[in-house]
């Protein structure tokens, strides 16, 4: 794998979490491109930009990372490895039971860590996704995307607009901007794949107390998750 040709692209509002930032400047030691993009508030736009310029300059893989996952450099040369057209890793919701991910309906769970592997999912979050260049080729071309804000003097593709989508019953899905993109890959042919295997960290705030002094928070080769027991 040449390195060189995969762009490591971090959006974020204010600042990087530490233990990602740590994971990032491993990657730059192996030679990847590591595009840090301040201010990202309005993120489907900010998203469609940043794609739109790293296929400008060229690179043949964008490799998305939120500034608030924590991860291992050899987590991203393990889904270049599987050479798919896409393909994620995923992590745990905040403050939520659940994982960033919506999984293929029927789907009753999960196993991730030693005993987990690739396995086709419906939607993708982008915090930690591998997407190859033909990707946006092909959902730009097959589903006729504008060129937007040209005369702007930033013109871009708009791979990351949100969708409303039908729900499968009588009512309707609100798609944010990393869903909405695993949408229209769907519907070009493209398969949403998640590697269960790779141990992700989703960072945010947590309130310690006396248990937390005593024991650690226990950790598993392999877990399954159990899917029907979330809500």
């Amino acid at each position: 794998m040449d390195n060189a040709k995969c762009v490591i692209l971090v959006p974020f509002g204010a600042s990087i979490e530490y233990e990602c930032e740590l994971g990032l400047r491993r990657l730059e030691e192996r030679g990847y491109k590591v595009w840090r993009v301040a201010g990202c508030v309005a993120i489907d736009r900010s998203r469609s930009q940043i794609a739109t310029a790293a296929l400008n300059e060229g690179f043949e893989e964008i490799m998305w990372i939120d500034s608030d996952v924590g991860f291992e450099a050899d987590d991203v040369d393990k889904l270049r490895k599987h050479d798919l057209p896409l393909v994620c890793g995923v992590y745990p919701k905040k403050g939520l039971r659940g994982v960033s991910c919506r999984v293929l309906p029927g789907t009753k769970s999960l196993v991730f860590g030693a005993e987990g592997g690739l396995t086709k999912i419906q939607y993708a979050a982008a915090g930690f996704l591998l997407t190859k260049r033909q990707v946006y080729m092909t959902i730009a071309n097959q589903l006729k995307l504008p060129i937007c804000n040209e005369r702007f003097g930033r013109a871009f593709v708009p791979y990351f607009l949100p969708l409303i989508v039908a729900d499968g019953t009588s009512g309707h899905m609100y798609l944010g901007e990393d869903f909405a993109f695993s949408e229209r890959a769907r519907t070009v042919g493209i398969e949403i794949i998640a590697d269960t295997s790779i141990r992700l960290r989703h960072i945010g705030r947590y309130s310690y107390s006396y248990e937390d002094a005593g024991a650690s928070l226990q950790r598993f080769a392999t877990y399954q998750l159990n899917l029907g027991r979330l809500g």
